[in-house]
């Protein structure tokens, strides 16, 4: 069984929400998580929101969204707060999860920025890896992860079955 789960899903689909419900419920069954999830707060007029990261492993949050102002059209993302859940999440992997999600593959990734380094350290250390890529970025997402990986459809019951298989045997 490969250790890495790829969840392709289309502009306009919550997978903010689906992915920190997902995270949720893994907890609530006993799964040590690593990682970070997506929680957003505040939408606002421009369709933007107030982004943060949650650390899987201690629940801490980190902001994400640079605040640019009333007069400002869409959201801007604020790399330091980006830089420190990386840093989170590579102390989170050396302490026992059974299983790292990470919110998504996103432009930053593709760019070879934003948390591709702890994405690949955690897949070195061979820990199973959950993440989620939207779909005009698979060809970056190929390139990166190569063929190794699994594709689950962004549905509930499907990608907690994987997680909780892959959770039991690294366990």
């Amino acid at each position: 069984m490969t250790l890495l789960a790829a969840i392709p899903y289309s502009q306009g689909f919550p997978i903010d929400g689906f992915m920190a419900g997902l995270a949720r419920r893994l907890k609530d069954r006993g799964v040590r998580l690593g990682g970070v999830v997506q929680l957003n707060t505040d939408d606002c007029e421009s369709g933007c929101a107030a982004m943060m990261l949650e650390d899987l492993a201690s629940g801490r949050h980190f902001p994400i969204s640079e605040d640019r102002g009333a007069g400002s059209a869409g959201c801007r993302l604020d790399a330091t707060g980006l830089a420190a859940a990386g840093g989170a999440m590579a102390s989170a992997l050396a302490g026992g999860a059974e299983l790292v999600i990470v919110n998504k593959f996103g432009r930053q990734e593709m760019l070879g920025q934003g948390l591709r380094q702890e994405i690949a350290a955690a897949l070195l250390a061979g820990l199973p890896l959950l993440i989620a890529v939207r779909r005009d970025f698979l060809p970056a997402w190929r390139d990166f992860a190569g063929e190794d990986w699994v594709e689950l459809a962004p549905e509930e019951a499907v990608v907690e079955a994987w997680a909780v298989a892959q959770a039991r045997i690294a366990a």
